[in-house]
């Protein structure tokens, strides 16, 4: 059964990861269990360590001034 609609959308959450190392930078869909420093793997750029930098949601002002 899926959850009644109550005439809003859930705010979409993403994840900044950055380099320790150089000026790489992405942005992700938020997945369960991601929190602030964590550890992500290396960095395509320079192997370097990368980490969760920033946990956002997208406001629905956001929205209007990017469209």
């Amino acid at each position: 059964m899926k959850p009644l609609k109550l005439g809003f959308e859930q705010p979409k959450v993403s994840t900044m990861i950055r380099c320790s190392n150089c000026d790489f930078e992405t942005i992700r869909e938020f997945k369960e269990g991601d929190y602030i420093l964590k550890e992500e793997g290396s960095c395509p750029k320079c192997n370097g360590s990368t980490f969760i930098y920033m946990i956002f949601r997208e406001s629905e002002e956001e929205k209007k001034k990017g469209n």
